[in-house]
C-alpha cells in the first residue's frame, strides 16, 4: 500500500482513538470509503440509495448530505484530513505532525487514487421519477405533470438539499467543467456495473443487486405514457448535455 496512504489511515486511526466515548466515530461521508478507496458521487433519483447502503462507513458525517459533487467530495477530504491531524501533538518539541503541505499532498494522492464512480438515469425517466418522489419536495398533488415539467429547470430540482446542478453531469465534472470521474454507469445497466466495479477496483468493492427506496407509485418505468410533444421536448431542452454526453434517447 502506498506510504500516502498508510499514513492517512495513520493520522485518521489516530484521531478517531482520540475521540471520546460518548461520541461518534467521524467519517468524511457515507458515499466516500477509505478502506476500499472508493469515491462514489450520488445523484439523485439514481438508485444511489443501493449503492450507499451498501458502502456506507459506521460513524458520524463531516457532511451528512449524500449528494454532493465530486469538487465538494475533493474540498471535503482535505477538511477532513486537516480536522484528523489536529490535536495530534503530545510531546516537546514538537515531532511526527503534519504540516500543511503534508495533509494537501495527502489529500490529493487519496483523491487521485480513490476509484470515483456514479450513476446517470435518462432524464425523461428521472422527471417523472422526481415528480412521484416520496421524499424532498413533494409535488404530484399540487400540480399537473405538464406544470412540473415547465418549471423543471435543476437537476436536484425537488431536492431537500438543492446544489442547483443543471444536469448530472455536473455533479461529475471538475471546475474547467471536464468530466472528472473513473466511471460511470446507468441506472438500467446495474447489474452488470457491479461486475465491472469489482474489476475495475481489483475487488475492492463488491456490490450486490438490491432494490431500495423503491417507490411504488412512481411511474418512471412507464415514464412515456405521461410525455406530450411538448413535456417531451421541454426535458430534450433542458437536459441536452445528460442526453448528448450519455446517449440517453426518450
Amino acid at each position: 500500500m502506498h506510504k500516502f496512504i498508510k499514513q492517512a489511515k495513520s493520522l485518521i486511526g489516530t484521531r478517531l482513538k482520540s475521540q471520546s466515548a460518548e461520541h461518534d466515530h467521524l467519517i468524511l461521508n457515507e458515499a466516500v470509503s477509505f478502506d476500499k478507496h472508493v469515491i462514489f458521487i450520488a445523484v439523485p433519483k439514481t438508485g444511489t440509495t443501493t449503492v450507499r447502503n451498501q458502502l456506507r462507513p459506521k460513524g458520524k458525517p463531516l457532511i451528512p448530505n449524500p449528494h454532493l459533487n465530486i469538487m465538494q467530495v475533493r474540498d471535503t477530504l482535505y477538511t477532513y484530513l486537516l480536522r484528523s491531524s489536529l490535536e495530534q501533538n503530545t510531546r516537546y518539541p514538537t515531532e511526527d505532525v503534519a504540516t500543511d503541505a503534508e495533509v494537501r499532498a495527502r489529500t490529493q494522492h487519496l483523491f487521485d487514487t480513490f476509484f470515483k464512480f456514479s450513476a446517470v438515469r435518462n432524464p425523461w425517466a428521472r422527471a417523472v421519477s422526481l415528480f412521484f418522489r416520496r421524499e424532498g419536495i413533494q409535488v404530484k398533488d399540487s400540480m399537473s405533470f405538464e406544470t412540473f415539467c415547465e418549471h423543471h429547470l435543476y437537476a436536484s430540482d425537488t431536492c431537500k438539499h438543492p446544489t442547483l446542478h443543471k444536469n448530472q453531469f455536473d455533479w461529475m465534472s471538475d471546475e474547467n467543467g471536464d468530466f472528472a470521474l473513473d466511471y460511470v454507469y446507468k441506472v438500467e445497466d446495474f447489474a452488470k456495473a457491479i461486475r465491472e466495479i469489482e474489476e475495475r477496483t481489483e475487488g475492492r468493492l463488491k456490490l450486490q443487486y438490491k432494490e431500495s427506496n423503491a417507490n411504488p407509485n412512481s411511474r418512471s418505468g412507464s415514464y412515456r405514457d405521461l410525455y406530450s410533444d411538448r413535456t417531451r421536448k421541454l426535458i430534450a431542452d433542458r437536459f441536452y448535455k445528460d442526453i448528448d454526453f450519455f446517449k440517453f434517447t426518450f
